[in-house]
């Protein structure tokens, strides 16, 4: 789940639990970084779809205890770093300057710089208006430390970051503007659904470490749901199957894609 124009309400951040912030250096620079694609070709011929799969790499879950906050907030540090590098080599294929985003662990609703985080509406978002991700760990996340859907949400949420970094949500952004109705839905569609292709290649990347087996990936795609902005529930399957399968951002390319195919 994205936020791009919810208008922010005036509250206080007071709620939040714990934070980390992830800084590093960018991985493409000066004369050597190539300019941040724009217009329509940073939607349908970007240069993270010329990166090839994503290596394969060590990502061990940390173990969680029910309701103990710390070990979630270690378990999702150590998540972060596995995608850090993963993307941070993908960006330097693609010769596009990156750097980590920032990250909030939050326990109740906050004001996250593109409106009011519900508790009860999602278990993370990422706000490009300050390049950060949201993360909530509500009771009912808590109690459930063997679960994988936090695994996979936050997966998602690090797809939409790519997203920005790699100019494919300014232009979605810029699109949105111009579009409303169903044109405006299918073009909203296509970036949840490319997050949902890379979230399904990162896993597969580092699915052998993880000590799970095929039932826990299996069962994220039992579980998914389709809706209006997200599309069909067999399309989500369709491109998490599809980033699965292909293991890297070059077969992720909703943009290009049928419209059944993002329905």
């Amino acid at each position: 789940m994205i936020r791009i124009s919810l208008r922010a309400a005036a509250v206080a951040v007071t709620a939040v639990a714990g934070a980390l912030s992830l800084t590093g250096a960018a991985v493409a620079s000066g004369a050597s970084a190539r300019p941040v694609p724009t217009g329509p070709e940073a939607l349908t011929r970007n240069p993270l779809y010329t990166t090839g799969r994503f290596e394969s790499s060590e990502c061990a879950e940390p173990g969680r205890r029910a309701d103990d906050l710390a070990s979630y907030r270690a378990y999702l540090d150590d998540l972060f770093g596995c995608l850090n590098r993963t993307w941070s080599e993908v960006f330097r294929r693609a010769g596009l300057r990156f750097s980590p985003p920032r990250v909030r662990y939050i326990t109740k609703s906050v004001n996250t710089g593109c409106g009011q985080y519900v508790a009860s509406y999602a278990a993370g978002l990422y706000c490009p208006r300050n390049t950060t991700m949201w993360i909530m760990l509500s009771k009912e996340e808590l109690s459930d430390p063997m679960g994988f859907e936090l695994f996979t949400v936050v997966t998602h949420e690090y797809g939409h970051y790519a997203q920005d970094r790699a100019g494919i949500l300014a232009e979605f952004e810029r699109q949105s503007r111009t579009l409303s109705g169903k044109r405006a839905d299918d073009l909203n569609r296509r970036v949840e659904l490319q997050a949902e292709c890379f979230s399904g290649a990162f896993v597969a990347s580092v699915w052998p470490s993880l000590g799970r087996d095929r039932h826990d990936w299996d069962e994220q795609l039992r579980w998914a749901v389709g809706d209006r902005w997200h599309g069909k529930t067999r399309n989500i399957r369709y491109w998490l199957t599809r980033g699965w399968s292909g293991r890297g951002p070059k077969v992720c390319d909703t943009f290009s894609a049928p419209a059944s195919r993002v329905a």
